[in-house]
């Protein structure tokens, strides 16, 4: 059995160097495929999921490891290592030949590798010394084993490298029974979510099924109930929830509804003293039977809706399903910033409270607005700046005031914002600016829902979708006791981060999308960017984000049609303050790194003759990623400048 094995893998490794060949690889010299900083953590966020599950897995296989010549990488499904765990020295030495994170190992690239041959081969397997197709990894031995989804999709590679004078065969078991406990946390996970994305949808369907529902134990207690059927019983959805249905019901009412054996239609009557509004005289009963036919449920609903206002609830049900980019006119295409538009548009339809988190100018309210314009609400988006109100005020302005409640006041009293956003949006921007006595009476309202004007005993039922957003970091403001934490956690049941512009790889979309508005306004055909315009954008880190784009777009548009009568933007028309630090996309973790990167960018300007496209295309990289690299290498943009001379 062990000689077959042995068989099978060596087979396994003929067929590599087979395909190092006809792939062509240079056995004595690497052209390697670095990632650039941005494009790194875009392929960490993919595989985040195994990383976070598998995080206990692979601390406990580093402290094995630990003291050790061997160092521990996860890659990717196309060769690109994205994590390494290791100790100097045998780290630094793997770094010489790009055994690190950023850096691709794919046969292609590499030739005969663990980590290649196992995303080939789809199996386990080792490469110890001179097995390596290039000689520079002949100092290597190495164990791979594939990682792959719930659902059978090859996520990537578990690799064990180290030096090969400690080379042992027992190596190779270890690796395979971590990827084992990798894949088994991750399948875990994957059916927690999976029930709990089961119990949210089961949530989202009973707060959207357009009437009231309520379901309760066979001892008569609440267990779930809908935002319309708490109105009716005059508390808060999560007040109700372990109450008795006689609290709201006589006790022969109770009876009746609790000893239904099939659908049927109950007349129930509200106690005199609850504080509910709408009055319904006609419920459906509908028993929920288990597996040996016995009660443990029943759900209570009025009798069925007019056709009118089931039409008008299909018609309701078309404009949720809608995507929020699609009608809002936003550019996307990062990665990254498509991930958060796609959370959006998922949440969209539910009542979810949504906090929107980013540096200013990221778009925050163009993602409010989209979400509210696709939520199927039939009431306004109201935008409050909290920031804009003095602390005086903001609670007039929020929950509104009755004649006479204040000196200044109305005398006809004054409509506040959560009553002007009934069936809804409130977008509550800049919250991070609001005090901790506004927060407080914000909180009452959110848990509430309902609305009590300044000067008025009477509170009024508010049916209220709020979506928050701030450019602070709301989890260390609550760490440093400037906001509650009970607020922080009521807003951010969705949280949405939204990057910045010099993290997102789509800077030249937005700008051709924002010239071609401009040159709409300019009456002119198009407006366009020569080269070396587009490297000093390109080059800049953007920290007033999108909105500052625009403005500088504009700027220089004006500045290139109406003075210079050209439709070109040149580098004279772009006027970009003086920065105090380029935002590098790399974080290095060593000037080693650094020195290896700048030299590798050489070599490839170098072989390309400047030609940025052609050294872009042979990096692996974008050309806007290899301008911001000139930038922060003054040495490589002089050497290619002495180039293009030559």
């Amino acid at each position: 059995m062990q000689f077959s094995k042995i068989k099978e893998e060596t087979i396994s490794l003929i067929r590599s160097w087979d395909r190092s060949k006809s792939f062509g690889v240079d056995p004595l010299y690497v052209d390697n495929d670095l990632l650039t900083g941005g494009e790194l953590e875009d392929r960490k966020d993919r595989l985040h999921d195994l990383f976070h599950t598998s995080s206990s897995v692979l601390d406990n296989l580093y402290k094995q490891l630990k003291d050790t010549p061997f160092m521990i990488l996860i890659s990717d499904a196309d060769g690109y290592i994205l994590k390494s765990w290791g100790n100097s020295p045998f780290i630094d030495r793997a770094r010489k030949v790009w055994l690190d994170a950023g850096a691709n190992w794919h046969e292609k690239v590499k030739g005969t590798n663990a980590i290649g041959t196992a995303l080939v081969e789809k199996k386990p397997i080792s490469v110890v010394g001179e097995q390596h197709y290039c000689q520079e990894n002949h100092f290597l031995c190495c164990y791979a084993a594939p990682l792959y989804s719930p659902t059978g999709e090859l996520l990537g590679v578990l690799d064990v490298s180290g030096d090969v004078r400690h080379h042992q065969a027992h190596t190779m078991g270890m690796v395979i029974a971590a990827a084992q406990a990798c894949q088994a946390h991750l399948l875990l996970e994957s059916a927690k979510r999976e029930l709990t994305l089961c119990i949210q949808e089961t949530d989202t369907i009973i707060d959207g099924y357009g009437q009231p529902l309520i379901s309760v134990d066979r001892d008569g207690m609440i267990t779930r109930i809908n935002q319309d059927a708490a109105r009716i019983l005059g508390l808060p959805s999560e007040k109700c929830i372990g109450q008795h249905l006689s609290r709201w019901f006589s006790q022969k009412d109770t009876d009746e509804i609790l000893s239904a054996k099939g659908p049927s239609f109950v007349e129930p009557k509200l106690k005199a003293d609850s504080s509910g509004g709408e009055k319904i005289k006609k419920w459906i009963v509908r028993p929920v039977r288990d597996q040996r036919d016995r009660v443990i449920r029943t759900v209570l609903s009025p009798k069925p809706l007019e056709r009118k206002e089931q039409i008008q609830k299909v018609n309701v049900q078309e404009v949720k399903e809608q995507s929020p980019t699609r009608e809002s006119g936003i550019i996307c295409n990062c990665p990254k910033a498509k991930e958060v538009f796609r959370l959006a548009s998922v949440v969209a339809p539910t009542d979810a409270t949504i906090l929107i988190q980013g540096e200013t100018g990221t778009g925050k309210e163009v993602i409010a607005q989209s979400i509210h314009r696709t939520s199927g609400r039939s009431g306004p988006l109201v935008v409050v700046n909290c920031a804009a109100i003095p602390e005086s005020l903001i609670e007039s302005e929020l929950f509104g005031y009755e004649k006479g409640a204040f000196t200044g006041a109305k005398s006809e009293g004054h409509q506040g914002k959560f009553e002007a956003a009934d069936g809804g949006t409130l977008f509550l921007d800049e919250i991070g600016e609001l005090s901790l006595a506004s927060q407080a009476a914000l909180l009452r309202v959110l848990e509430e829902k309902r609305v009590t004007r300044i000067g008025s005993h009477r509170s009024k039922p508010v049916n209220v979708r709020i979506i928050a957003a701030t450019n602070r970091t709301l989890s260390k403001e609550v760490e440093e006791n400037r906001f509650r934490a009970d607020l922080y956690y009521r807003l951010c049941e969705i949280e949405l981060f939204l990057p910045p512009l010099r993290e997102r790889s789509d800077l030249f979309d937005l700008a051709e999308h924002f010239l071609g508005q401009m040159a709409k306004e300019l009456g002119v055909p198009h407006i366009s960017l020569d080269q070396v315009a587009r490297e000093k954008i390109a080059g800049y880190s953007w920290p007033g984000n999108i909105r500052e784009l625009r403005q500088v777009l504009r700027q220089a548009a004006y500045q290139a049609c109406l003075l210079r009568r050209t439709s070109t933007i040149t580098v004279q028309d772009i006027s970009l303050p003086r920065e105090k630090g380029l935002h590098s996309t790399i974080h290095s973790k060593s000037g080693f790194w650094n020195q290896q990167e700048e030299e590798t960018i050489k070599m490839a300007i170098q072989k390309t003759r400047g030609n940025l496209s052609e050294a872009a295309r042979l990096l692996g990289i974008s050309r806007t990623t290899l301008y911001r690299k000139l930038n922060q290498y003054p040495q490589v943009r002089e050497m290619r400048k002495r180039v293009l001379k030559s």
